[in-house]
C-alpha cells in the first residue's frame, strides 16, 4: 500500500492530529504486500506458438459408407463405398489458369482542357436527360477487333497520344482477354474523345459508348 487518502471535515487542528493517529494505528496491521509481476494470458514465445496452417491438409470424407482419405498431391483418391469394392480415382492436378496482362496508361496533368463550349448533339442530350446523368460522369468508348485490324498497335498510338496529353482528363485500358480497348471520358466531352479516337486511330465501323449499369447508350 503507497499511498492513503483520508476523508475529514475541516475543523480544529487537534481533531486532524487525532485522526491521523487512529488512521496509523489502524494500517498497522496490515501486511505490506509488494504487487504480482505480470504474467500475459498467452505465452509470447515463438517455440509456443503454432501454425496459422496444419501441415495435412483434413481428410476427405467420401460417400455413405465411405472411409476417410487423406489427399497427397500426385497421389490417387481411395474410396470405399461398398465394402470389398475399392475405386480409385484419377489424381487431381491444379488447373493452370494463365496470367492475364493489363496496361493503364493514365493522362498527366495538363492545362490543355477540352473545349467545352461544343454543345452535345440533340441525341445524346436526350439521353442524357433520359437516364439522368451527370455531364462529369464518366463513361468509357469500345473499341474492338472489328474496329481496328491490330489491337495491340491501335494500343500503342493511344497510349502515346494519352502520355502526350493528346486526351487531357482521359485514361485508357486494354482487356486482352476482351480483345477490347477502354477510354474513359467524362460525359460532357465523350463526343469530341469519340471523333478524335476515330481519327487518330483510324477506326473502321461505329464505337459504342457504354455507362456503368447501363450498358451502351451511344455509337457513332
Amino acid at each position: 500500500m503507497d499511498r492513503v487518502v483520508l476523508h475529514y471535515r475541516p475543523g480544529s487542528a487537534l481533531r486532524l492530529s487525532t485522526l491521523l493517529q487512529q488512521t496509523q494505528r489502524l494500517l498497522e496491521p496490515l501486511a505490506l504486500r509488494p504487487p504480482a509481476a505480470f504474467r500475459p494470458w498467452f505465452p509470447c514465445d515463438s517455440a509456443h506458438r503454432r501454425p496459422i496452417r496444419p501441415a495435412k491438409p483434413p481428410p476427405r470424407i467420401g460417400p455413405a459408407g465411405g472411409v476417410p482419405t487423406e489427399n497427397q498431391p500426385g497421389t490417387t483418391d481411395r474410396t470405399q463405398d461398398v465394402p470389398g469394392r475399392v475405386q480409385l480415382r484419377a489424381p487431381r492436378t491444379e488447373r493452370e489458369v494463365p496470367a492475364v496482362r493489363r496496361s493503364w496508361s493514365v493522362s498527366r496533368q495538363s492545362r490543355v482542357q477540352l473545349q467545352s463550349r461544343m454543345s452535345l448533339s440533340s441525341r445524346l442530350r436526350r439521353l442524357v436527360s433520359l437516364h439522368r446523368l451527370h455531364l462529369r460522369q464518366r463513361a468509357k468508348w469500345v473499341i474492338t477487333q472489328q474496329n481496328c485490324s491490330n489491337l495491340e498497335e491501335a494500343w500503342r498510338r493511344l497510349s502515346r497520344c494519352v502520355r502526350r496529353a493528346g486526351l487531357p482528363t482521359c485514361n485508357a485500358n486494354i482487356q486482352r482477354e476482351r480483345a477490347e480497348i477502354w477510354v474513359f471520358c467524362d460525359v460532357l466531352h465523350c463526343e469530341q474523345v469519340g471523333r478524335h479516337l476515330k481519327d487518330e486511330l483510324r477506326l473502321a465501323g461505329r464505337i459504342h459508348l457504354d455507362v456503368h449499369r447501363l450498358g451502351n447508350i451511344f455509337s457513332m
